[in-house]
């Protein structure tokens, strides 16, 4: 079940003279079971990227389809309230199947408890109580949130626990694509490495696919297969993190930075010493440094 992205485009305010072009020609394919990040500095286009892949913004030009099937494009002929009945239908089915989590999405949280935060979606489907129910425990455990803080009202909880009741939200859907805008905003390092972490996992046990958008070259790089480069609405990298990060002087040009090991390695190298990967971990450069000094 990919999601294919044709020559898109998508301008902000069009006809008026504050129009913007956030997005510019843009064909991608994100496919099922995959773990891809999103880089690129503030105004690039990568949140209208995401908010795209939900239905959320219709592109100016170009089609957007999810396994195959147009997100917009409708049969000729149709009354405007069939129309308008077969758009909402669509939408409703894209978003189940495409789950996203905003940036500090724990101001998305509205019920009395966790549960019943966790539960609305779900709900909103017609599924049965025991249906909903068994959805709520097994989402929670997935994020890892303790059963006794079912009935706690999430605003008692802390910054990362509402992250994760925000995230099993969505999971609850039971979506193919789980899309995250910054989901680690404002947290601390551990917090961050407790949200990440967890994902990854998820990623690698249902097979969901993730797809990140994240100003830390350290978290794309530790966590990510696949890093897609938005510089100015256009795609300027796409490929696998050590791919990518050989780029470094047009990535520091995009206003982004690169991980500091990889930035390490790239000065080691300048100074004679023979690394042959591009690192991207403090693990990678301890065993590159062995081979490099065992020889």
């Amino acid at each position: 079940m990919p999601i294919e992205l044709k020559h898109v485009s998508y301008t902000y305010d069009p006809g008026l003279p504050t129009a913007k072009d956030a997005l510019k020609d843009v064909s991608l394919t994100f496919r099922e079971k995959e773990f891809v990040g999103i880089i690129g500095h503030t105004g690039s286009g990568k949140s209208t990227l995401i908010q795209m892949l939900n239905g959320l913004i219709q592109p100016t030009e170009g089609e957007i389809l999810l396994n195959g099937e147009s997100y917009y494009s409708f049969p000729e002929g149709m009354k405007k309230r069939q129309l308008k009945k077969a758009q909402a239908a669509r939408l409703k089915s894209i978003r189940q199947q495409v789950g996203l989590v905003f940036q500090y999405p724990e101001h998305q949280l509205f019920e009395m408890t966790v549960a019943k935060d966790i539960a609305f979606g779900p709900a909103n489907l017609g599924l049965p109580e025991e249906e909903i129910a068994a959805r709520v425990d097994e989402c929670m455990a997935m994020v890892g949130l303790k059963p006794e803080l079912k009935e706690k009202s999430p605003f008692e909880l802390s910054g990362g626990q509402k992250r994760r009741v925000a995230i099993a939200g969505v999971l609850a859907m039971k979506p193919a694509f789980l899309v995250l805008d910054e989901p680690t905003a404002g947290l601390d390092p551990r917090g961050r490495d407790g949200i990440l972490g967890r994902i990854r996992r998820l990623q690698e046990e249902t097979q969901i696919a993730v797809i990140l958008v994240s100003h830390s070259m350290e978290d794309v790089a530790r966590y990510t297969d696949r890093i897609i480069a938005v510089d100015d609405g256009r795609i300027r990298f796409d490929g696998k993190p050590r791919e990518v990060f050989e780029h470094a002087q047009e990535l520091r040009q995009m206003g982004l930075g690169i991980p500091q090991m990889t930035e390490l390695g790239f000065r080691l190298k300048e100074k004679g010493l023979p690394l042959h990967d591009t690192i991207l971990s403090v693990e990678e450069m301890l065993q590159a440094l062995k081979e490099v000094y065992s020889c």
